[in-house]
């Protein structure tokens, strides 16, 4: 059985823009609670409950994307896009790829982070995406999730 290379969880939040905002989030929602709790502004009872309520919602979110793009790194479908437009804007950055599905055209935008991957990036270029089956609207920058 030929098993296809997996992105590892530390690299997924470093390139996937929802997977790193619930890491952030998390952060912070616990940054806020230590801070507040110190400080005794608030009522400390409801600030445990949406602090956990927000801790749940971020690990939720956090371990959804893990488990997607890892599910169609493992799954999808390999093919090659062409970039018609990127651009970045401080840290991140906007793709914007098309490829074929069925004969089809697909338009998929993408935020990127600004890396030395990304920045060797440029329209026209053809690069290797990894298509969800049961989406195809769903792709992913083969080369963003498994670079060393």
């Amino acid at each position: 059985m030929n098993e296809r290379k997996r992105p590892s969880i530390l690299r997924i939040i470093d390139s996937d823009y929802a997977a790193a905002l619930a890491l952030l989030l998390l952060v912070l929602f616990w940054l806020l609670f230590g801070m507040l709790s110190v400080l005794h502004l608030f009522d400390l009872q409801i600030l445990r409950y949406l602090v956990i309520g927000l801790t749940a919602g971020s690990l939720m979110l956090l371990a959804w994307r893990c488990w997607l793009i890892r599910r169609i790194f493992t799954e999808g479908v390999e093919t090659l896009g062409e970039i018609r437009q990127v651009w970045f804007y401080h840290e991140r950055g906007q793709l914007v790829v098309t490829y074929i599905w069925e004969k089809r055209p697909v338009q998929k935008n993408s935020m990127i982070p600004k890396n030395n991957y990304t920045k060797t990036l440029q329209e026209g270029q053809q690069i290797p995406l990894m298509i969800d089956r049961r989406q195809p609207k769903r792709a992913f920058l083969r080369d963003l999730y498994l670079r060393k």
